[in-house]
Order: structure tokens, then sequence, then C-alpha cells
């Protein structure tokens, strides 16, 4: 599934969160938005998704734009929220079969692909345990598993790696890495560089409303002579930015 951003201009009140924003995510491209905090990178994965409508401008799915997405092309995106909201009432596999049901997954094939995701993300059996007793890195996990049951074209992911630790989080690079294919595109907010590193084929970095710079992970990284974070501060905290001192320190 290609997506096409072109001229996003968004403001809240009479600020503007997002200006003239171009962006095209093609098949087998793993783009990664980064930015600080307010940059408005959730607002973005939200118009992606046609939650909040832009001032101007426009998002196209292979070629159609819509202003609502309909309930054919929903079924081929894949979402976790930054907030990642679960049925804590549920058990795990409840929760599951729900959301597999939700995206019309096949009755026949939606307790294997349960069954095969929680073996691949967890070391024990906890389809029957309540969410309500899972920790923050648990539930992530188990919103990944949800994201991807229906084996979408499109997978957004709003910060997918905060709240695991390193075994979690390389499961989920690992994971996303081989799930990538010719036909798919997955599009990411991290503020987890190191882990965007291994997962990334691009790079969008939104600064002061705008996109300050938008392609490959190669180029960002010169080629990976220069590190992701190194290459990121360099255009979020240019050197002749003066760092305040605090005198009582």
């Amino acid at each position: 599934m290609e997506i096409q951003l072109t001229d996003l201009h968004k403001t809240f009140g009479n600020k503007v969160i997002l200006d003239n924003l171009n962006l095209t995510i093609g098949n087998g491209e793993v783009w990664c938005l980064l930015g600080t905090n307010g940059a408005g990178k959730t607002t973005l994965i939200n118009i992606l998704l046609t939650l909040l409508r832009p001032e101007v401008g426009s998002v196209a799915y292979d070629g159609e734009v819509y202003h609502q997405l309909p309930q054919a092309v929903k079924r081929r995106i894949g979402v976790m929220g930054e907030n990642n909201p679960v049925i804590e009432e549920l058990t795990a596999f409840q929760f599951l079969q729900l959301t597999g049901k939700l995206y019309q997954v096949d009755a026949g094939l939606l307790p294997v692909r349960i069954q095969d995701l929680v073996a691949y993300f967890f070391d024990e059996d906890i389809l029957h345990r309540r969410l309500s007793g899972f920790s923050t890195g648990m539930k992530k996990k188990i919103g990944l598993i949800a994201a991807i049951l229906h084996t979408p074209d499109l997978l957004i992911l709003d910060e997918p790696f905060s709240g695991l630790d390193p075994l979690a989080a390389q499961q989920s690079i690992d994971f996303l890495n081989s799930y990538r294919s010719d036909s798919r595109a997955i599009f990411l907010s991290s503020h987890d560089l190191s882990y965007v590193q291994q997962v990334a084929t691009h790079v969008a970095v939104l600064h002061n409303q705008q996109l300050t710079f938008a392609g490959s992970m190669e180029a960002f990284t010169a080629g990976g002579t220069t590190h992701i974070n190194s290459a990121l501060l360099d255009l979020l905290q240019p050197e002749t930015q003066q760092k305040k001192k605090i005198e009582w320190l």
C-alpha cells in the first residue's frame, strides 16, 4: 500500500501544528517519524488514519483520497497507538479473538495466528490471563499482536518500543524486519533511536511544523558514518545554539 501526503497543513486554534508536509510512503519501506515531544507526530498519524482532517492538503491511499477511510481500506491497516488501549477485563485470548473477528480474520486461521504470535512474543502461556494483570510491556506486546493479526498492508505504530525491556524490544525489531515485504509498508514513531536504526529504512524528521528531513536511513546517517542520534541532534539542535547555564548548580 502506497500512501502519499500532499501539502498538509493543520492548526489547532491559532497554533500551526503541521505546515506544508509532503511525504510518500512506499511498499517495502519502513518509515520512522522522529521529532521532539509536541512536534506533531501523533497529529500526523491521526491525519493518516483520517481521525483528524487537515485544513489544507490530502492523504491518498494507492492514489485514492478519502475524507474518511472506508471499511475495505481500514481492514488493510493495522494500528497500535501510543496509549495502546486494551480491554483489561478480558483475557489475552478473548481480546485477540475479538480483534481478529473485527478485522474479519478467517475463523479457521484466527486461533492458529493467535497461538503462533503469542508463542513468538511470550515464553509462557498467557492466553487465559486477564489483561488487567499484565505489565505495561506485556500489554504493549499484546497490542502489537492485535495490530498484525490480519496481516495488514500498512502497519502504523506509535512508540512501539516504549515500556519494553531490551529482550522484548529486540523481539519486536526482529519481527518487524521479518514482517516487511514488497507489498507492505510500515510507519512508526519512536524516541528509541538505537532501536529505530535497526528497523527503519527511511527517516522523516518533524521540526518547527515541517519535515526538515525525509529520506533513506543511509542518507540520514551519511552512509552509516554518523550515528542516528548525532544526525538527529544536528537537525534539532544546531551547534550555533547556545545552551543556557543554571548558575546556582
